[in-house]
């Protein structure tokens, strides 16, 4: 009996060692995955960010730009006719007014 205790024993050792050289490996291997990962953000995926968010500033600086430069067009258009814009806003306020209808819907009906 005390042989197959002992050999009970030594399988039991040589399992615990082989499971912990096991998860020695396993760490080894999520250093070296975690690292590969870190090089290739920093080399590939930051970059990319970085150029995106220039794109990104590079397309809003121009959309003000051309908002801007509508918006000043369309003022100086106003100013050099201003009855006439008036006039156009005040027949597009009475059409709206009309599609809608006498009834709105702001507060329903009370009975």
């Amino acid at each position: 009996m005390s042989q197959m205790g002992n050999d009970m024993r030594n399988i039991r050792d040589e399992a615990n060692a082989a499971g912990g050289r096991l998860a020695d490996d396993a760490r080894a291997e999520l250093a070296r995955l975690r690292s590969q990962v870190e090089r290739l953000m920093e080399e590939r995926v930051t970059p990319a960010l970085g150029q995106a968010a220039e794109t990104v500033e590079d397309y809003g600086r121009r959309a003000r730009h051309s908002i801007e430069d509508n918006a000043h067009a369309m003022s100086e258009t106003v100013r050099a006719q201003p009855l006439l814009y008036v006039s156009i806003a005040a027949l597009g306020g009475y059409l709206i007014g009309r599609l809608m209808g006498t009834r709105t819907y702001v507060y329903p009906d009370r009975k």
